[in-house]
């Protein structure tokens, strides 16, 4: 079971580090696709959506860093990491009019999730980030050709949608919480077991108690308790049970409530009625003096307690 765990978690953290993208980018005078990546803020561009426009980089500052006057209408700005933040070149490009925003690093390769501090409700073109594989093709296909370059922003429309740290995080939170889950239920089924052995309270506390006295003991009567096997003393308080066996009550009450909900000596379940039949041959067995095994912990900390 583990070592299928272990692989299907493997396996699935690949597939995210194997996936780079969550959207692409259509040149459609050739048709060729480009991977990008969407940032973490501004809106998406729509599953089955998309944007179109033109693919165009700044003359006046290819970084982005301010306003800039628009080279066209529907135009998407291609622009070069660096200079000031990712938000800062989504605004200013969203004030010249662009309708997306293309960010790629020409010296650093790899994947970036573009982010931004504080609000950004602002915002309300996508903006997305290319790789510099990515960023230095459509760069120069922007650039070498005198017609302006026209590209489909498209987003993917499976579960790679979503950012690879969002999928990495919940690939390891998951079997955590199903875990977690699993183990609460567990102590609950558990808990409720252990609850349906025991007496509750407030039906022990009904049950008859009888003060010993030697004087006035029967043939058959039992002089030990058979929980501490101490012999009873004069006056001392005994729980009667529903088939007529008596222990000392603080004995008998304590077994009953932590331990189990049965008779010591003839097992039999002290919340249920039971018939003059049963009662008869349970004092038998009390007469031939049938003692339970005694409790492993509970009774030898108990006979400490009457000792001392």
């Amino acid at each position: 079971m583990k070592r299928h765990s272990l692989f299907y978690c493997t396996a699935v953290i690949f597939l995210l580090f194997s996936c780079h993208a969550s959207a692409t980018v259509v040149v459609l005078s050739t048709n060729q696709t480009f991977a990008d990546r969407a940032s973490a803020f501004g809106p998406s561009l729509g599953i089955h959506q998309g944007k179109l426009g033109f693919l165009v980089e700044p003359k006046w500052d290819p970084t982005g860093c301010q306003v800039v006057d628009a080279p066209c209408e529907d135009w998407v700005a291609l622009l070069r990491r660096g200079g000031c933040s990712f938000a800062t070149k989504v605004r200013n490009m969203q004030s010249s009019g662009a309708v997306a925003v293309a960010i790629g690093d020409p010296d650093t390769s790899g994947w970036v999730t573009m982010y931004a501090p504080g609000d950004t409700s602002d915002i309300f073109i996508p903006s997305m980030f290319l790789a510099q594989q990515e960023y230095q093709a459509l760069h120069d296909l922007a650039t070498l050709s005198d017609t302006p370059l026209m590209v489909l922003l498209l987003e993917m429309d499976d579960w790679m949608a979503w950012p690879m740290m969002h999928l990495v995080i919940l690939i390891f939170i998951s079997p955590s919480i199903v875990m977690l889950f699993l183990y609460m239920s567990y102590k609950i089924r558990q808990r409720k077991k252990i609850m349906q052995d025991l007496a509750p309270r407030h039906v022990v506390a009904k049950l008859r108690i009888k003060q010993f006295l030697k004087e006035k003991m029967g043939e058959n009567d039992a002089e030990e308790c058979a929980i501490c096997l101490e012999e009873y003393a004069d006056g001392e308080e005994l729980r009667v049970l529903p088939c007529h066996h008596m222990f000392h009550a603080c004995c008998v009450d304590a077994w009953l409530t932590t331990q189990k909900k049965y008779c010591p000596i003839c097992k039999r379940d002290i919340t249920t009625s039971i018939s003059p039949t049963t009662a008869s041959k349970s004092s038998s067995l009390q007469q031939q003096h049938i003692l339970p095994l005694l409790l492993e912990s509970f009774s030898f900390s108990f006979v400490e307690g009457q000792t001392s």
